[in-house]
């Protein structure tokens, strides 16, 4: 899972939510294992009559192991990093996003846009939620974070936009 980390400058603060390497890499390996039940069931068994039952099942089961086969891999090139930067300078808030294999999108809106600033969460239906920084500017566009299992961490990040602009509303324009 992305680690948002923040940098902060005297007139600009950026959220990085970067899909590390190793995880692209983790995600593509882990692809090839499903691969397993396809050349098991379907290739080693050598069967001798593809009318049977039981080669229906077999390629049931290759065809959905297959597909997380496809899934992992997808993930491993499509899965996003963003950046989130809120510029004094520019007066501006900008999102952008990129994959290996998804252009690199980058939207702008004046700093005086934002809306809000908010934890969101995600329930998982097996596991603990995670949390991401949401920031909504007035058109209704949310911006999102990368996720984290900490709440405390996203809080913190939430804390530091909410310094930043509060000293930019009160900095003379």
């Amino acid at each position: 899972m992305p680690h948002s980390t923040v940098l902060e400058h005297a007139d600009r603060l950026e959220i990085r939510s970067p899909m590390r390497v190793g995880m692209r890499l983790l995600l593509a390996a882990l692809g090839l294992f499903p691969l397993l039940a396809p050349y098991e069931l379907l290739v080693r068994v050598d069967w001798e009559h593809y009318m049977h039952p039981l080669f229906f099942l077999a390629a049931f089961i290759a065809a959905g192991a297959a597909a997380i086969s496809a899934f992992l891999f997808f993930a491993a090139v499509a899965g996003l990093s963003s950046k989130i930067v809120l510029d004094r300078r520019t007066a501006t808030i900008s999102y952008s996003s990129e994959a290996p294999v998804v252009r690199r999108t980058r939207q702008v809106h004046p700093l005086r846009d934002v809306r809000s600033i908010e934890i969101g969460v995600r329930d998982w239906s097996d596991g603990a939620p995670t949390y991401h920084l949401r920031v909504t500017v007035n058109d209704g566009t949310v911006f999102e974070s990368g996720s984290s299992w900490s709440r405390d961490d996203i809080e913190l990040i939430r804390d530091r936009v909410d310094q930043f602009l509060a000293a930019e509303a009160s900095a003379p324009h």
